[in-house]
């Protein structure tokens, strides 16, 4: 049985980049879930970046999402500063993006 080291939530209602994670020396497998609400689309992005949180991120995966969708995305680390970012989302401020981090 895996030993889950690393699990955080991100929940959005609007575009911008989640908290960074910091992942080094503990996850060597990451799951994430994307998760949209009722009547909301979004283009998320995973995002990661090594050394510092400041400057310019990597984009790994984008996974555009229909309404009240579930997505499975995973990579194999190690990696070190991981976010989600939502570039784009249906206008409604009631309609929530959610984004759950598994890492072993």
């Amino acid at each position: 049985m895996a030993i889950i080291e690393n699990t955080y939530r991100w929940d959005f209602t609007s575009t911008g980049t989640g908290q960074i994670i910091d992942a080094r020396a503990t996850a060597q497998a990451l799951t994430f879930g994307l998760e949209t609400s009722s009547n909301c689309t979004a283009t998320l992005q995973i995002v990661h970046r090594m050394g510092s949180s400041a400057g310019p991120r990597s984009v790994l995966s984008t996974v555009v999402m229909s309404s009240r969708a579930f997505t499975t995305v995973q990579f194999l680390g190690p990696l070190e500063l991981i976010a989600p970012r939502v570039t784009d989302k249906t206008a409604n401020s009631t309609n929530t993006i959610t984004v759950y981090l598994k890492g072993n």
